[in-house]
């Protein structure tokens, strides 16, 4: 497909990066209020930067070679950050996200099936039906002011009840948005805590995360024990069948655990990239146009999605750019359990060694102009180096939901942008905060309008 980049190139706005001499100390601190502004430039020219805090050796590098050898090559010598597992285990628990090992690949294993090229072709039919529901949502707000990640997080959390349960978001789904909410804003988000002291010892911040849980869990349970009673009738099997399926009758605490992993994870990371999207588009109008006229082409209705999904030549790409920009995974670390030399720095056993998966996409020895947005690099050109391009992680964790979740976004923004031109309000700029996820520092006003080109092909939402 030939396309060039129509407009004015956008570069949208990051956060400034902190000076070169900042120390290891100050670079944890930082994570807590955001990873996009932790990471000095000294990480686009040094392939190993070696900083010292507390003790410990802080190893900060976004070298493909080097993410190479610590995630795949060497992988058995480099182990999971404990204070990663602390952070995560109060809202996935026990699940795929976080287990190691022979538990890890067990799981793995198991939910292999829910996530077969044939399965997700199946869910493109709830994905855009609960897209045309809120295609008829949004239409009703149109020429005002329209909180788009609000509109966001209730379209991906439709998707993830209709396609895990087949059931109506509305049923839980304001107590689940706000239970996501309280803890990626506040208690889930890593402290100096939890990264020099013992997970033995107690402390506030750990008691909050263990009531969170027991509430979390209690919601999860009765979403659980609400889909059994309705049962599922008829039509292609949900996620929740095959998760079913896949878990023994007493591994009951763990399917627990993975529906929890889905629907926190599954949604949130769905509507950001949704959000980020729109944002970014906001600010190119033309090439919201070359989106709508592919996507008028094409057969987007219920019956026909799954088809038409991969002729979404130039949508794809522009969700391939839009994780580039803003990884939802914006950043992974292992600990040395052995000592390496690396790049010709000598990494000592209990190294905290971090990868900013952000950076990485942004440093000009990988990408032709990296901060702007182009989603033309991404089509007729070769494959990102493998290395080089890690919105969904890699190695043993790498998310299994990745091919899912473009699929979701891909056509979500082909039908969203089908059906309406989006316009951002004010000038100020939306930066990103990496805490738990890669999320705006404010939520900016959007004004939506019934896009004027007929669309002879849609399944509905006119």
């Amino acid at each position: 497909m030939k396309f060039e980049y129509p407009g004015a190139a956008v570069v949208p706005p990051m956060p400034p990066m902190p000076s070169d001499q900042v120390s290891g100390l100050q670079v944890l601190s930082a994570l807590r209020r955001n990873a996009y502004s932790a990471f000095p430039s000294r990480c686009l020219d040094e392939p190993v930067l070696k900083l010292r805090t507390a003790g410990r050796v802080l190893i900060l590098s976004c070298a493909p070679e080097v993410i190479q050898h610590v995630m795949m090559t060497q992988a058995e010598d480099y182990g999971r950050l404990p204070f990663v597992r602390r952070m995560l285990t109060p809202i996935v628990g026990r699940g795929l996200v976080v287990s190691e090992g022979e538990s890890w690949r067990r799981q793995r294993r198991a939910m292999a099936p829910a996530f077969t090229p044939r399965n997700i072709a199946s869910m493109a039919r709830h994905i855009i039906l609960c897209t045309e529901r809120a295609c008829n949502r949004l239409e009703e707000s149109c020429g005002t002011e329209i909180d788009v990640l609000h509109e966001m997080r209730m379209l991906s959390l439709e998707i993830a009840a209709t396609s895990m349960f087949s059931m109506e978001a509305s049923t839980f789904g304001s107590e689940l948005r706000a239970m996501v909410s309280e803890y990626t804003d506040a208690i889930g988000r890593l402290s100096v805590i939890d990264i020099l002291l013992p997970e033995g010892i107690p402390t506030l911040l750990r008691a909050r995360r263990a009531l969170f849980r027991r509430r979390w869990i209690g919601l999860i349970h009765a979403i659980i024990e609400a889909r059994r009673r309705a049962g599922h009738t008829g039509g292609a099997r949900d996620l929740f069948d095959l998760l079913s399926e896949a878990h023994a009758p007493d591994a009951e605490d763990l399917l627990v655990d993975e529906v929890a992993t889905m629907i926190a994870a599954g949604h949130e990371t769905t509507a950001l990239t949704l959000f980020w999207m729109c944002t970014l588009l906001a600010n190119a109008p033309q090439l919201q146009t070359a989106l709508a006229i592919e996507a008028s082409r094409l057969d987007l209705s219920v019956e026909a999605a799954a088809a038409s999904l991969p002729k979404l030549v130039l949508a794809r790409a522009v969700v391939q750019e839009t994780l580039r920009l803003y990884p939802p995974g914006f950043m992974t670390g292992r600990l040395a359990k052995q000592s390496h030399e690396i790049c010709g720095t000598n990494v000592p056993k209990g190294s905290i060694i971090l990868f900013p998966f952000w950076l990485l996409h942004r440093s000009p020895r990988l990408w032709v102009q990296p901060a702007t947005f182009d989603p033309s690099r991404f089509l007729d050109s070769a494959e990102p180096d493998r290395f080089a391009y890690l919105p969904f992680g890699i190695g043993q964790h790498v998310c299994i939901g990745a091919q899912l979740a473009r699929s979701e976004a891909t056509l979500a923004i082909a039908r969203l942008v089908q059906k309406f031109t989006i316009a951002i309000k004010g000038n100020r700029p939306v930066l990103p905060v990496g805490t738990l996820t890669t999320r705006p520092d404010h939520a900016p006003a959007f004004v939506l309008q019934v896009r004027e080109m007929a669309s002879p092909q849609c399944g509905g939402c006119r």
